[in-house]
């Protein structure tokens, strides 16, 4: 799905700079109360499911099924955006609705009407307008923020979203053990702790969703036809793009097959307290932040083929701790590692995603991305339950077989992935992330911003167009928004 004119939107005009810098003013304030809302909700779903008394098929389906689901998101937002052409009342709106599906799992819950199922399908709202809300903003950002800047802005919002999620992690986590006393409903007053930040996480989101709509929005020029998209998917990128796809996909259905089984693990078999829970999750959070520039300066030092080959080991490894260990030090030390594995696998994955794309087909490769990824996410969860009920619940098993398959897959990287051509600009100064959400198996997880590129690109662009289909690419509309 995409957008095929590049004219502005009528009623759309270009912004003045001081309706740029309230805009930019507005989203660092408004980047804490997502990040709140991160830790007070979607990072509790899976201990909520298991006081609920969800079954390992239930569990993972409270993992897989929302990010299966939620990659229509962006597909959805390509196709508003193509009659609409507004970024804001979209982002704004999912924004909302994000907030009215906690709102809906604490007021169930106060009814008594919460079982794992409803938690699920609220759980799929939830993240379909999260990932819808993503693709917009990312555009209407891409676009907004000075090029010359660019890296210094995001990465002083992301330290706001990264400090707000470790905190509310912590202070969610903390109201829970408090009120609910440990990881089995015992009192009389239980689930109220999963009630308040639920509503406090709605809270949140809903200041969060205000800033957005007063935030102003520069004129929208649209992204590419789906005829330069097939162009593009027919030239050595194109293949190369989607070869990477693939192998994030399979390597996603491996890891989900241990995924959704860390935090029932942990609160089942290993009984540990909601704060020790909290504990483990912020070290994974902890690590993965304390890492990610880490990685960067790797990347920027080595070839990102090779960093990600190493990222992509590491991360295969992740399960092991669990196989054989006990006790609280072994899940954080667990976690610590989950989280440097994990920050060089994300980021070195979208250094070879940049280098093996161009500007204007990026948006359509992401919703690829998030499809495949979701799909394989959920195949991975549903496996991940068979086998523990073929292994008689036995959690360890499942993290082994996780571990074995995803060493196999890491051993076939250098063969499947992509070439870079030399010269493409990579590394952590090409790469702008943003903050989308949590993840059982890695913490916080990031998402490309997609800017304006120069116009060299766009001229290597047309170019290799030209050469994949007999060079009547040079005759056609070449469209979208310049820097």
């Amino acid at each position: 799905m995409s957008i095929s004119s590049s004219a502005p939107h009528p009623s759309a005009g270009v912004l003045g700079a001081d309706a740029v810098a309230r805009a930019l003013r507005l989203s660092l304030i408004e980047a804490p109360f997502f990040a709140l809302m991160v830790g007070f909700g979607e990072t509790y779903f899976v201990a909520c499911a298991v006081r609920l008394g969800a079954s390992p098929l239930q569990l993972g389906l409270t993992v897989g099924l929302p990010l299966a689901l939620g990659s229509a998101g962006p597909i959805l937002a390509l196709w508003l955006l193509a009659r609409h052409r507004r970024r804001r009342p979209l982002v704004a709106l999912s924004a909302a609705l994000q907030a009215t599906s906690l709102v809906a799992l604490a007021a169930a819950d106060i009814a008594g009407a919460l079982d794992p199922a409803l938690l699920i399908a609220l759980a799929c709202l939830y993240q379909t307008c999260a990932l819808a809300a993503g693709t917009a903003w990312s555009s209407w950002y891409g676009d907004l923020v000075p090029a010359q800047g660019r890296g210094r802005y995001f990465a002083r919002r992301n330290r706001r979203v990264q400090v707000a999620t470790l905190a509310s992690v912590l202070g969610a986590g903390t109201l829970l053990q408090v009120v609910e006393g440990g990881p089995v409903v015992v009192s009389e007053i239980a689930g109220w702790g999963f009630r308040s930040i639920f509503l406090l996480g709605a809270l949140f989101r809903t200041v969060s969703a205000v800033l957005l709509w007063r935030s102003p929005e520069p004129a929208f020029a649209g992204l590419s036809s789906p005829e330069r998209t097939l162009r593009f998917l027919r030239t050595d990128r194109g293949r190369g793009a989607w070869r990477l796809l693939g192998f994030g996909a399979v390597f996603q259905l491996t890891t989900y097959l241990a995924s959704p089984y860390f935090t029932p693990f942990m609160l089942q078999e290993l009984r540990f307290t909601y704060f020790e829970l909290t504990l483990a999750t912020a070290t994974v959070i902890a690590a993965k932040i304390l890492l990610l520039p880490k990685w960067g300066q790797v990347i920027d030092a080595h070839d990102a083929r090779v960093v990600f080959t190493l990222c992509a080991v590491m991360a295969a490894l992740v399960p092991v701790p669990w196989i054989f260990g006990h006790g609280l030090a072994m899940a954080l030390f667990a976690q610590a590692f989950s989280g440097a594995s994990w920050a060089g696998y994300e980021l070195s994955y979208f250094s070879v995603m940049l280098a093996s794309t161009y500007r204007r087909t990026r948006p359509q490769s992401f919703a690829a991305q998030n499809a495949l990824n979701g799909s394989a996410q959920l195949l991975g969860g549903l496996a991940g339950a068979w086998l523990s009920s073929r292994l008689g619940g036995d959690f360890r098993m499942v993290f082994a077989a996780s571990a074995v398959s995803r060493l196999l897959l890491a051993a076939a990287a250098p063969a499947w992935l992509p070439h870079i051509a030399p010269g493409v600009p990579i590394g952590r100064r090409a790469v702008l992330l943003r903050v989308v959400g949590f993840r059982p198996h890695g913490g916080l997880i990031h998402r490309l911003v997609l800017p304006g590129s120069p116009a060299e690109e766009e001229s290597g662009e047309t170019a290799e167009e030209s050469r994949a289909d007999g060079g009547a690419a040079q005759s056609r509309d070449t469209l979208g928004a310049r820097d």
